[in-house]
């Protein structure tokens, strides 16, 4: 028995197992080192995985090139986006086509110079997105093709026509003749070959054609042009056209800015009297301004389909081409501040209502049977700031209470009135009666009384 305990106790004493801080400090080394180890493996297939979308990227882009290499029609490399999906990855190829002349330097159409087109440089983006929610990657490759044979034949030209629209992209879908120019051809003949609709850049070309002047023209449903075609400068038109003369070995360009319409509602409207009623007279014109060109003017009620310029137009009540008084910005001002003619369009249904700047003003009419009145520009009082009108112009209104107080509308300027009684109107021409007394015209800011004068003033005193 004591020789049974004996040995109980020596085996208790030498052993030599592991503690529980022993078990957990190497635990916590092993997951240091297969944390360290799993990091790598995910970075290595990450870099793998990134490493096979550039090659892949690479072999699109150099497919896309050789495609522009092979292309038998030259022209028809133009600018185009395509995606396509590879081992579970969207990659968009974007392709930039620009013709380059023999002088002059590249553009979408080839009409940056005056030789003859050379070859196109072809660029190829293709991107991709490095995993969900990775950044944005990108390779990509540039070539030069050149057309297996000269664009146009010896002793002849080309006709390069460029459409942009008002964001500066190219239109496609332009339907263009080319015809000898009806005055002075200066030799030019009939254009037999087909000319194609513009391209995805706007592009399209009269090949091999004869040296002599022609005429451009375009027509495309819904569409208008800026006013700047040589055709029709100064104004806006659904066909503009262009002169150009062709040379032999050279190009000639015709640049377009043309576009689909925007539909615009003109109104009047007292900027500091937005809600208050008015009556308007029997002609309501309205002139819309983008930078120096007027536009119009365009009658109250009706639509007016412009350029769709970014920048939007300004708004003016009347003609300011004929009478600047119209345009609070040509009046003189030492203290005060003209109303801004700028409002930009309003969505109201299917048409954007531009609303041009009036001012309202209560007159009494002269005679108690009196329903209609005249107001009439006229020569500005001297030193008033108001600068005038070149032509005089006549503002009817009809249907006003009978000797009564009328609440009008009218654009800037000075004006006399005159109240009468509308004995006849034939085809919108009315004929009035006019009473011996003059009317009277309530003051207020902005109207005033001179001489039988009433000076209705855009300034405001800020």
């Amino acid at each position: 028995m004591l020789r049974l305990t004996t040995l109980l106790r020596e085996t208790r004493e030498h052993d030599e197992g592991f503690s529980i801080v022993e078990v957990l400090v190497a635990m916590t080394v092993f997951a240091m080192i297969a944390a360290g180890v799993a990091t790598g493996i995910v970075s290595s297939l990450y870099l793998a995985h990134g490493s096979r979308s550039r090659e892949v990227a690479i072999g699109l882009a150099q497919d896309a090139i050789d495609a522009a290499r092979t292309d038998a029609n030259l022209f028809a490399v133009t600018d185009q986006t395509t995606p396509t999906k590879r081992d579970g990855v969207v990659y968009t190829v974007k392709q930039v086509a620009r013709w380059v002349p023999s002088a002059g330097s590249a553009n979408a159409c080839g009409a940056g110079g005056g030789g003859p087109l050379a070859y196109k440089r072809v660029s190829m983006t293709v991107t991709w997105t490095a995993g969900t929610g990775g950044s944005e990657q990108s390779v990509s490759m540039n070539s030069l093709v050149a057309p297996t044979t000269s664009v146009t034949a010896a002793n002849l030209g080309t006709v390069i026509v460029s459409v942009s629209t008002a964001s500066g992209a190219g239109n496609q879908g332009v339907s263009v003749s080319i015809a000898p120019n009806a005055s002075n051809p200066s030799g030019a003949t009939a254009i037999t070959s087909t000319i194609a609709n513009t391209d995805a850049n706007g592009c399209t070309y009269a090949l091999n054609v004869k040296p002599g002047r022609y005429d451009v023209k375009l027509s495309k449903s819904s569409s208008i042009d800026d006013g700047t075609s040589a055709g029709s400068l100064g104004s806006q038109t659904t066909t503009p056209s262009t002169t150009v003369t062709v040379t032999a070995n050279q190009t000639a360009a015709a640049n377009f800015n043309y576009d689909t319409v925007m539909a615009l509602s003109p109104q009047w409207s007292d900027p500091n009297a937005s809600t208050t009623a008015f009556t308007s007279p029997t002609t309501v014109p309205v002139t819309l301004r983008h930078k120096a060109a007027d536009y119009g003017p365009y009658v109250v009620g009706t639509t007016a389909k412009v350029f769709p310029f970014t920048d939007g137009y300004q708004v003016i009540a009347g003609t300011p081409s004929t009478c600047l008084s119209n345009d609070p910005e040509a009046w003189t001002t030492a203290n005060g501040t003209a109303v801004a003619p700028r409002n930009n369009p309003q969505t109201i249904g299917a048409t954007n209502a531009v609303k041009a700047p009036v001012q309202i003003i209560t007159v009494k009419l002269a005679g108690t049977a009196d329903n209609a009145l005249t107001a009439t520009t006229t020569t500005p009082v001297s030193n008033s700031g108001d600068p005038g009108c070149a032509t005089t112009t006549t503002y009817t209104f009809t249907g006003l209470p009978t000797g009564g107080t009328a609440t009008i509308g009218l654009p800037y300027g000075t004006y006399t009135l005159r109240s009468g009684t509308v004995t006849k109107i034939v085809n919108g021409l009315v004929t009035i009666a006019f009473a011996s007394g003059t009317p009277s015209v309530t003051s207020s800011t902005g109207v005033s009384t001179s001489s039988n004068k009433v000076m209705l003033d855009p300034r405001r005193t800020p």
